[in-house]
């Protein structure tokens, strides 16, 4: 009996000169690796699953325990086709699939997250910010990483509301009267503090528009990524991509030499 599997390729590898390995995000199966015989030949209907974020259905096997699934066949698949042609969509479409394969096992029910995900895919293929969406994910994947930094009150007062940075030292926010009890805060953009807080919490079917300046974008991403560095110790390939490509726009801003 052939089981239908629905859902979105997150990764590729060759597996021999004809074959590859690609991984699946799908509801209610979760994440699973299929080999899929012959992909990478000229007439295979399996060509098009050899690309990121191709969707639709997939004809094989379901994988049995720690075992590899099957892949026959394909049909009703589309892609994303401005994350297809634009590299940094790509990267940032990677990176988000690289945290959730990380988050969970294999054959892991995570519905939530998969629809979740299905939604960013749209959302940066159609244009908005994809930094934003991807920081969405890093802030709420923490709690699946058994990270939980407090982003709802001052530990020491409790205060919610007003100014705030994000202290190491007491694992989450710091009002702005109590910046004198840590040292070594991180002096993060204030609007920066507003958006991680915010973003914890945010569907991402509730972005229609974003429009966050560059100085705080890049101060978030500190924070986030201090948190994952040196409280998860987990830094994707394509974060070092897209690091690399930042380095090379700020150094590089107005290269038009080509």
């Amino acid at each position: 009996m052939v089981d239908k599997i629905s859902g979105i390729v997150i990764s590729v590898r060759d597996y021999s000169e004809n074959d590859s390995l690609i991984k699946i995000i799908s509801p209610t199966i979760g994440i699973n690796t299929y080999l899929a015989r012959g992909s990478k030949k000229t007439k295979s209907s399996l060509k098009i699953a050899t690309q990121l974020f191709t969707y639709g259905d997939f004809f094989g096997k379901y994988p049995k325990k720690n075992g590899l699934g099957y892949l026959n066949s394909s049909e009703s698949t589309s892609i994303f086709k401005n994350i297809s042609l634009d590299i940094i969509l790509n990267a940032y479409a990677s990176h988000i699939a690289e945290l959730l394969a990380a988050a969970f096992d294999e054959n892991t029910n995570i519905d939530q997250w998969y629809f979740m995900f299905f939604q960013a895919l749209k959302k940066i293929d159609a244009g908005l910010d994809p930094q934003v969406i991807a920081n969405v994910f890093e802030i709420q994947l923490l709690s699946v990483f058994g990270v939980e930094p407090n982003l709802f009150s001052d530990p020491i007062d409790g205060q919610t509301e007003g100014e705030f940075d994000f202290s190491e030292q007491y694992n989450g926010i710091l009002s702005k009267k109590n910046y004198h009890l840590d040292d070594r805060r991180l002096h993060a953009n204030p609007k920066a503090i507003y958006y991680l807080r915010m973003f914890s919490k945010i569907k991402i079917s509730q972005f229609n528009s974003i429009n966050i300046s560059e100085n705080v974008k890049r101060s978030l991403q500190r924070v986030i990524n201090l948190i994952y560095d040196r409280q998860i110790g987990l830094k994707t390939r394509s974060r070092t991509f897209i690091e690399q490509m930042n380095s090379l726009q700020i150094k590089y801003p107005n290269d038009s030499s080509n």
